[in-house]
This record gives C-alpha cells, sequence and structure tokens, in this order.
C-alpha cells in the first residue's frame, strides 16, 4: 500500500513557519541590496562619464604638447646661427661656404623632421640666395611651386595658426623682413590616426578637430555633415571650458566633451551616443532585475523544496502512524532519496514488517514450510524416478556396460544420501550446486543420452554462502519433465552461476520446444501472485521459500531462453539478509 502526502489544511504547519522566517530575514537584505545597487549604479555613471571626459582630455592634451613641440622647434629653427648666417651674408658667400652652410640648415630641418611623426615635411625659403631648402624637394632655386604656395598661403589675413591647402596642413614662420620663412607640413593621416585613437575608447563614438571659424578640419565620422551640426550644437560653449554636455540630435542623446587644442586655436570634440556610453550600466539593471525575479524565483522553489522535503514525508509518516493504530499492517513508505528520512521510512517499514511478520509466524511461515516438507518428502519417495534409475542400472549390466552402472549407482547413491539426510535446512551452495549436477547426470542417463547438459564451475561463489535445501534440483527437474516430454534427440540443459554485490544468481535454460509464449506468461503470473492463493508447485515451493527467507528481491523468474526453450533464473538477495541482521541486532 502506497501513501500519498497529506493535502493542505487549515492549520500552519513547521514547513510554512520555516518559511516564512526565512522572507522575514531575506526581506531587509533584498531591500538593503536594492538601495545599494542603485546608489552603485549612479555613482558608476558618474565614473564612466569622467572617464570619458578624462580619456578625450588627455588625448587632447597630448595632441596640443606635440604641436607646441613642433611650434618651438620651427622658432629656433628661424634663431639658428647658420641660417642667420646664411640669410645676412648669402650674397657675399664664396661658393664653398654656400654649400657648408647649406648641408648645416638641411641638418637642422632632418632633425626637425626625425623628431616628430607628425612632421612629413619641413623647408626654409632664404631669400638673399634665391633658393628653397626642402627636405623632400631639396635645395632648389626659385620661384618653384613650393615657394609659390608659401607666398599664397601667407598672404592670408587675419595671420591663422596654421594654414590649409585642400588637405594639406601647414605651420608657417618668417623673420627678418620675410628674407627667411620656414614652413613645416603637418600629417594629415597621422592627426586623423590620432583622432581615431580616441574614438576607440568607446564604442559609436567619433573625435572631430574644428573650430567655429574654421568650421571641421577632420573628423573620424564617415558622414562630415554629423560632424558639421555637432560643432553647431557647442556653438555658445567657450573654448577654454571643458564641460560635459548632454545634447539631442536627430533623435539621439549625445554626450559630448569638448577639449582645447590652443597650439592650433582648435577644439577637439568627443560624442558619444548616450546609450551606448551606458550600455554596460543599462545591462547591470537588466542583470539586476533578472537577479532580483530569480531571488523570488529561489524562495519560491525554497518554500516548494521545503515542503518536498520535509513537510510531505513528515505527512506520510504521521498517516502511516494513524493507519498502525488502526491494526492496519499492510503498510510500507516508499522513499526515492537517500536522506535522513530514507533511514526513518526503513525503519518504520522494517518495524512495520517485523510486527506483521511476528503475527503471521505460527500462520504463514508454518503453512509454507509445511508445503515445502511435503514436496521434499514427494521428492524423496519418487517411485517413479527410483524405478527408472533401477531399470537403467538393469540394462547397462545386462549389456555389459559396468563402467556406467558404476557411475549411475554412485550418482544415485550420492543423490539419495543427500535428499535423506538429517540436520540444518540449509547447506553450504556448492553442495546444494552438486546435487543439482548429480541429478542431471542421472537424468541424462535416465533419457539415454538424447539429453546433455553443460554447467559453469561456482570458482567466484565464497564457500562460507548457504541457502536451503533443495532449491536448484526442482528448476532442473521441472525442465527434465516438462522440456523434453515429445522425445526430441538433441536436448540440452545449461546451468550457470554468477555472485556480484551480494546477490547469488544461478541460470537454468534448455533448447525445449514445449514451453510457448503463453505458458510462460501463465508461469510468471502464478509466481507473483501471493503464495495463499496459488497451488504450490515445484517451483512456487522454491520461490515462496527464498522470497520468505530472503525478501521480495528474491525469488525466481521465468523468461525465453536463447536457445529457445525456457530460462529460469533463481535470483538470492543476500545483503538483504545482513540488513535485516543488523536492523535486529540494533
Amino acid at each position: 500500500m502506497k501513501l500519498q502526502a497529506a493535502g493542505k489544511a487549515s492549520k500552519w504547519y513547521v514547513y510554512q513557519k520555516i518559511v516564512i522566517v526565512f522572507i522575514l530575514f531575506l526581506l531587509p537584505l533584498i531591500s538593503m541590496n536594492i538601495w545599494l545597487n542603485y546608489k552603485g549604479m549612479s555613482v558608476t555613471k558618474n565614473a564612466i562619464l569622467n572617464s570619458s571626459q578624462a580619456g578625450a582630455s588627455f588625448y587632447s592634451k597630448q595632441l596640443d604638447k606635440e604641436m607646441y613641440f613642433i611650434r618651438n622647434l620651427q622658432l629656433q629653427l628661424i634663431n639658428d646661427k647658420d641660417l642667420q648666417k646664411l640669410s645676412f651674408r648669402g650674397s657675399l658667400l664664396g661658393d664653398y661656404e654656400e654649400v657648408q652652410l647649406i648641408e648645416q640648415v638641411r641638418d637642422r630641418l632632418s632633425t626637425l623632421m626625425a623628431s616628430s611623426e607628425y612632421v612629413v615635411n619641413s623647408g626654409v625659403y632664404v631669400e638673399s640666395i634665391q633658393k628653397t631648402i626642402s627636405m623632400n624637394s631639396g635645395v632648389t632655386g626659385t620661384p618653384n611651386e613650393e615657394m609659390k604656395l608659401m607666398t599664397s598661403l601667407s598672404e592670408v589675413t587675419p595671420k591663422p595658426s596654421f594654414y590649409r591647402s585642400g588637405n594639406r596642413i601647414f605651420l608657417i614662420e618668417s623673420a627678418n623682413n620675410g628674407s627667411i620663412v620656414t614652413y613645416i607640413e603637418i600629417s594629415r593621416p597621422m592627426l586623423l590616426q590620432s583622432l581615431n585613437e580616441i574614438a576607440k575608447l568607446y564604442p559609436e563614438s567619433e573625435v572631430l578637430l574644428g573650430s567655429q571659424e574654421s568650421g571641421t578640419m577632420l573628423t573620424t565620422a564617415e558622414n562630415a555633415d554629423e560632424s558639421e551640426e555637432i560643432l553647431k550644437l557647442t556653438a555658445d560653449e567657450s573654448v577654454d571650458q571643458e564641460p560635459p554636455q548632454f545634447k539631442k540630435m536627430n533623435g539621439v542623446n549625445y554626450f559630448i566633451t569638448r577639449s582645447a587644442v590652443g597650439s592650433l586655436h582648435l577644439s577637439m570634440i568627443m560624442y558619444v551616443n548616450q546609450n551606448e556610453l551606458t550600455r554596460p550600466l543599462s545591462q547591470f539593471i537588466t542583470w539586476f532585475y533578472t537577479l532580483f525575479i530569480i531571488a523570488i524565483i529561489v524562495m519560491i522553489l525554497y518554500s516548494f523544496s521545503v515542503n518536498v522535503m520535509i513537510h510531505r514525508p513528515l505527512s506520510k509518516l504521521v498517516k502511516a502512524f494513524h493507519m498502525i493504530e488502526t491494526d492496519n499492517l499492510n503498510i510500507t513508505i516508499e522513499s526515492k532519496t537517500k536522506d535522513e528520512f530514507h533511514y526513518v521510512f526503513n525503519s518504520f517499514n522494517n518495524m512495520a514488517r517485523r510486527l506483521k511478520n511476528s503475527i503471521e509466524e505460527n500462520y504463514e511461515q508454518k503453512i509454507a514450510l509445511q508445503h515445502s516438507q511435503l514436496k521434499q518428502l514427494q521428492s524423496q519417495i519418487n517411485p517413479h524416478f527410483l524405478y527408472n534409475s533401477f531399470f537403467n542400472i538393469y540394462m547397462m549390466c545386462k549389456v555389459g556396460d559396468s563402467d556406467s552402472a558404476a557411475e549411475l549407482s554412485q550418482r544415485l547413491g550420492s543423490y539419495y544420501q543427500y535428499i535423506t539426510r538429517s540436520g540444518s535446512d540449509e547447506v553450504p551452495f556448492y553442495k546444494e550446486y552438486r546435487h543439482a549436477l548429480d541429478y542431471c547426470d542421472i537424468q541424462c542417463i535416465r533419457f539415454a543420452n538424447r539429453v546433455s547438459f553443460e554447467y559453469e564451475e561456482e570458482t567466484e561463489i565464497p564457500p562460507s554462502i548457504t541457502v536451503p535445501r533443495l532449491i536448484i534440483q526442482p528448476i532442473v527437474e521441472n525442465v527434465f519433465e516438462h522440456a523434453f516430454e515429445d522425445g526430441m534427440m538433441e536436448g540440452k540443459v545449461l546451468i550457470g552461476t554468477a555472485y556480484r554485490k551480494g546477490m547469488l544468481r544461478v541460470t537454468v535454460e534448455d533448447n525445449g520446444n514445449l514451453a510457448t509464449d503463453g505458458m510462460i506468461e501463465e508461469l510468471r503470473g502464478k509466481l507473483a501472485m501471493d503464495s495463499k492463493t496459488v497451488e504450490n508447485t515445484g517451483l512456487i515451493n522454491v520461490n515462496n521459500r527464498l522470497q520468505l527467507k530472503y525478501g521480495p528481491d528474491s525469488g525466481l523468474s521465468v523468461s525465453r531462453s536463447r536457445h529457445g526453450g525456457l530460462k529460469i533464473d533463481l535470483v538470492i538477495a543476500l545483503e538483504n539478509m545482513k540488513e535485516a541482521a543488523a536492523c535486529t541486532d540494533c
């Protein structure tokens, strides 16, 4: 009989009190966690914004320092004594001295060009010698293309901080009333690369370099119009200030930070899609709510698990005790887990079983014992078996087969000595197994060698194992009496044993053709029925004896043999006996 957990009652159960206390302790922690998370998100957001502003400011200052450095080198070049000497004494210098001074100026230009990766060309025009000295075009006389370009750019008023010609950017300085003009070309790709490095700070961020007067000079954005709009949005801000702003453009909120590049009188503006900037926070918020929901689910699962693990087992146990009070001993509490309740349930089941066994000890076991003894007596005094055995000995003697007659006599003597010997009801397994083999030898001779048998030695079975007497022979006897009744000429019986983890198994198979599927199902049903409601034949008698002694895990099972006949497995759960003995000692 299986028990179901008790239904919902109106009173407060233990598990409900546990859950309520758990929730009361957990709620303050959850509330504090929510407050700390919102506070942390606010601090983190400000930190992200400050970090982005600091990053843009750092790169802009690095660029500004680099441009100031290049301008200082350019001013130093103008004041170089060799260049000044070349300018003042140009027409008075001899050829050798002029070439020497030009080479020294070229060395200064080379040093200037190598001092910064932003410089792609540097040159100087000396009016007194009517020549330009350039790192790209060398020493050339004027007029030339390079000088024409510098002259046209120098005519721009008011004088800008830098000059542009198409995509080219120049720094131009003159001295001595224009008798010396130095020019440095700044690498536009290097400037753009620097802006791209800044833009990599955050996803979907862009950087531009420009001013309100000159517009956008450089931008990392693919759409230049977007940069122009951003530049217009910051038109009301002073270049010297660096306030972070949030501006909306085309329906998108941008975080904009602006830094001054004083050496070029430009502003470096970084603008980032606010959603991208705060995306980690958005993900954090999503995870926060997800974890909050998970916490709620955990509380629900905890309540359910306490109900399953504590309340339901206790309800089963209480209901079982109520049934014991009504003298109902046909009760078993099933346990699918291996926890403390498993031990309690097993102890309760053992208690109920011992109570039931104590009550039925003088009834069912004595009746079963009487059936068993009756069956043993029937086997011992089977006149037909004894007659056929002596007849076979007689025929062997008639034909002069004294060896076979001697062997059969010896087997027959050993057989009757075993079944008539008084003493303990249990014998070592190897003796019981040997008795069954003797019976097979006798029957094979009886069937005039139309039937043979094969068996496995029981080498792996400990010799200390004992079993009830006459539990294997009835199984073999069933094979010879029912499997080969049609007189088949090549009958075979196979007997095997196995022992593993306290389970002893004996398998008897045959290749007979008389066992139909219906007969197997019928026999299987009889073995599964209660011993008091079925006829006690040989196989059923053995099955009942084993289950009474070793428990429901022991007994006989039948199936179709791989050889075509019937297969009978005898199983003895020896571990059950050990557990029962241990519980009795407790």
